[in-house]
C-alpha cells in the first residue's frame, strides 16, 4: 500500500485527536500494562506530524515563508536557547517549550501542506462521533453520581484532581463538571468550543453545530465562554442586517441584560471573587525576576515549575508568555496569528475571543487546546486525495 504525505500527515492528526481523549487512552495502555504510556500519545504524534511536514517541504525543495514567520521562529530560538539554561531538566524543558513555543510551530507546520477535502471531511466526522461520545458519557456521570462513574471507567474515585491519573471531576451548580472521556472538565469544554469553531468554517458541518455548543456548555467553564460570547456578539453585531434589527430592539434589550445578569451573578455564574483571587495573585504572588520587554525566564513559570504553588498556574496565557518570551514575544505571537488568519472572519473573531479568554485561563495547559487550536489554522485543499496527489 502507497503511503503518500497526505494519508500520513491525515494519520497523525487523527493520533493527536485521540491523544485528546485520555481516559480512552488510559484504558488502552493500561489493558497492555503500562497506563502511563498514555502520556506520551500527544508528544509523539505532535513530533511525528511536524516531521512528516518537514519531509514534505524538503521534498518540494521549498518552504513557505512570511516575515511573520521569520521572526517568530527567529525569536523563538533564541527562548529555546535561554529555555536549556533556565529548565532544571530535560522534562520542564519540554513541558515549557510545549506550553509557550509549540502552539506557533505547529501552527506555521499547517500552512506548509494542505490537506484533501476528503481526509478533512473524515477527521470532522471524528471529531462529531467524539462530541457524541463525550455528550454521552457526560449525561452517564449525571446518573451513575461521580463516584460510581469513575471508578467505571478508571478503576478508582479521588474527587477533585487525581494527581497520578491527572484526571478532574467537580461539581458546578446542580451539576456535576464531568470529565467525559477526555479526562478534566475543562478539556471538555475546549473540545466543545473547538470543534464548533471548526465546524462553523465547514459548509457541510455548521449545520451540525448545535452537539458541540451543547459540549462546550457543560464543560462549565467560564473563559469557554468569554470565546463563545465574543465570538457570537462578533458576528451578530458586525452584519449590517442585524445591525439595523438591534438599534430597534436597543431600548429593550438593556433591561433584558441587566434582568440575565442579576439571574447569572445570583447563581454564581458571573461571581468575580475567583478573578479578584487571581488578580491579588498576580500582584503578590508571581517570584520571578523577569524582563518585561525580552522575558528570558521561559522554564521559570508555568507547568516547568509544577508543584511550585501559584507560579506553576498562572490562569493567564498572556502573563506566562509575558514572562517567558516577553512584551517583543506576546506582539511577534499576535502578528504571527493576526498573518496567519488573514481572509477568515470568522477566524478573526475567534481569536480575539481566545485573546480575552487567556487572560483568565493559560490555554496551552490544556491538551484540547494545543490539538484543536492549530487546525484552525489548516489549509483544506478542495480536491479529494486522489486528485491532489
Amino acid at each position: 500500500m502507497k503511503l503518500s504525505f497526505n494519508k500520513i500527515f491525515f494519520i497523525f492528526l487523527v493520533l493527536q485527536i485521540f491523544a485528546v481523549q485520555g481516559i480512552i487512552t488510559f484504558n488502552i495502555f493500561n489493558w497492555l500494562g503500562n497506563w502511563q504510556l498514555k502520556s506520551f500519545v500527544h508528544l509523539a504524534s505532535v513530533f511525528f506530524t511536524l516531521f512528516v511536514v518537514l519531509l514534505y517541504r524538503l521534498n518540494r525543495g521549498t518552504i513557505n515563508l512570511s516575515l511573520s514567520d521569520i521572526l517568530l521562529i527567529g525569536y523563538s530560538i533564541i527562548c529555546v536557547i535561554v529555555l536549556s539554561f533556565n529548565a532544571s531538566d530535560l522534562e520542564s524543558a519540554v513541558i515549557a517549550f510545549r506550553e509557550v513555543l509549540l502552539v506557533g510551530l505547529i501552527i506555521f507546520a499547517y500552512q506548509q501542506i494542505q490537506i484533501p477535502l476528503n481526509y478533512w471531511d473524515k477527521i470532522l466526522k471524528l471529531l462529531y462521533i467524539l462530541v457524541v461520545a463525550n455528550l454521552f458519557f457526560i449525561v452517564l456521570t449525571h446518573i451513575l453520581g461521580p463516584e460510581d462513574y469513575m471508578k467505571l471507567l478508571t478503576g478508582r474515585y479521588k474527587w477533585g484532581n487525581d494527581t497520578e491519573y491527572k484526571f478532574k471531576i467537580s461539581s458546578f451548580l446542580y451539576f456535576w463538571r464531568s470529565p467525559g472521556l477526555i479526562g478534566s472538565p475543562g478539556n471538555v469544554g475546549y473540545f466543545g468550543l473547538l470543534t464548533y469553531l471548526l465546524f462553523d468554517q465547514n459548509e457541510k458541518y455548521k449545520k451540525k453545530v448545535v452537539l458541540p455548543i451543547i459540549l462546550a456548555i457543560a464543560g462549565f467553564v467560564r473563559s469557554v465562554y468569554v470565546v463563545l460570547v465574543i465570538y457570537w456578539v462578533l458576528k451578530f453585531f458586525l452584519t449590517q442586517k442585524n445591525l439595523r434589527i438591534i438599534k430597534q430592539a436597543f431600548p429593550y434589550f438593556i433591561p433584558v441584560f441587566l434582568i440575565v445578569g442579576y439571574f447569572l451573578y445570583a447563581k454564581g455564574v458571573l461571581d468575580l471573587t475567583s478573578l479578584f483571587m487571581r488578580i491579588d495573585h498576580w500582584v503578590n504572588d508571581i517570584t520571578v525576576d523577569y524582563n518585561v520587554f525580552l522575558g528570558l525566564s521561559i522554564g521559570e513559570a508555568g507547568g516547568a515549575v509544577r508543584g511550585d504553588g501559584f507560579i506553576a498556574t498562572l490562569d493567564n496565557y498572556w502573563l506566562l508568555m509575558l514572562i517567558s518570551t516577553g512584551f517583543v514575544g506576546v506582539v511577534l505571537l499576535i502578528i504571527f496569528l493576526y498573518d496567519k488568519s488573514s481572509g477568515n472572519i470568522k477566524l478573526r473573531y475567534a481569536l480575539i475571543g481566545f485573546l480575552f479568554a487567556g487572560l483568565f485561563v493559560t490555554l496551552t495547559q490544556g491538551i484540547s487546546f494545543l490539538v484543536l487550536f492549530p487546525m484552525l489554522f489548516l489549509k483544506i485543499n478542495n480536491l479529494n486525495v486522489n486528485q491532489s496527489e
